[in-house]
């Protein structure tokens, strides 16, 4: 090889592999950048606020209960009188539990239906409340925990109480059973409701309210006057009845006061509706971070994998430059010869 074909083969080389250290510098750039997004994800991972379970202790009650051959009597509050006729007594309020049955309603907090409807009525329904799914599919029967009902009503537990309830002869009706109890809605229900499309599916997120037939506590109120002892506790120890229009079979009458703590049912399970559907959002957002993540991290390994290829190219141009160096080193010192001779 010549010189002067030496020298350009040199140039050549130095063009390309000028080139691959740009290349190289763009991908770190682009590198840099995905770096920078997945700071921003892992800010967002901290951002995150963690559902925490409520504790049965944040929701004990204490409850003072009359021990008398009448009524569980409870006393709800009571307040001190400061004059008139009876000061030093205390107005009184006064509950207890009378059994009823009949057809009640129950809101699913924070629930979510699946839905998909033919020319047949719904083929496909999933009921999600909290960690609990109930699934119609009338392509899978063996699957199915709802059951779809049009006919035979007086067969499924409670719907005849439930329609009469309504002013309703008949209808299509969808079941599924939780602790026993049995839950209905109608398809006129679901029809109202208001759906959205979310990747072809028509979902509904909300509160849901299905009914059911079952027993359910009346709670009576009546109101008295009465004098109060505390036991060494701080506690109520024993009530006598002075008046009362609501109760007068328990006047005059002095009735020991049983104390006890019991978990408040209700606020407590609104507490854990409550974490279960922020539990829900908290592993929904986790999820979706994490496929991003994964997302951005697979094209930092296609870059790299880039780099790994550019850098082989590079190593490989460095050492024909090398070589081309030592031929032209070589071909200038037998030209200096020739003409110093």
């Amino acid at each position: 090889m010549g010189l002067a074909a030496s020298q350009a083969r040199f140039l050549g080389l130095t063009a390309r592999k000028s080139n691959i250290e740009f290349q190289v510098q763009q991908i770190n750039q682009q590198r840099t950048a995905l770096s920078n997004e997945i700071m921003g994800l892992y800010g967002k991972y901290n951002d995150l606020d963690v559902p925490t379970p409520p504790a049965v202790t944040d929701y004990l009650k204490t409850t003072y209960t009359i021990d008398s051959t009448y009524q569980d009597y409870r006393i709800e509050n009571f307040t001190k009188i400061t004059s008139g006729e009876y000061e030093g007594f205390y107005d009184v309020t006064l509950t207890w539990d009378e059994e009823i049955a009949k057809a009640y309603s129950y809101t699913a907090k924070d629930s979510v239906i699946t839905a998909t409807k033919g020319d047949n009525g719904y083929s496909y329904l999933s009921f999600q409340m909290g960690l609990e799914s109930y699934i119609y599919d009338e392509n899978d029967p063996e699957k199915s925990t709802i059951t779809k009902i049009d006919k035979d009503y007086e067969k499924y537990q409670g719907l005849t109480t439930i329609m009469e309830s309504q002013g309703l002869t008949g209808g299509t009706f969808y079941m599924y059973m939780k602790d026993g109890v049995a839950y209905y809605t109608s398809e006129n229900d679901l029809d109202s409701t208001a759906f959205e499309t979310v990747e072809g599916k028509n979902v509904y997120y909300g509160n849901y309210t299905f009914d059911y037939q079952g027993s359910q506590k009346k709670t009576n109120t009546a109101t008295a006057k009465a004098a109060l002892t505390q036991g060494d506790n701080g506690r109520l120890s024993s009530i006598q009845i002075v008046s009362s229009d609501d109760v007068p079979e328990m006047i005059g009458s002095t009735y020991s006061i049983s104390t006890t703590s019991t978990e408040d049912e209700t606020l407590y399970q609104e507490a854990m509706n409550e974490y279960e559907y922020k539990k829900m959002l908290y592993e929904r957002e986790v999820e979706k971070l994490n496929k991003e993540t994964e997302k951005i991290q697979e094209e930092d390994r296609a870059l790299e994998l880039q780099i790994n290829q550019l850098d082989t190219e590079h190593n490989a141009i460095q050492t024909e430059m090398d070589s081309v160096s030592k031929v032209i080193e070589d071909t200038i010192e037998t030209v200096f010869k020739t003409f110093s001779g």
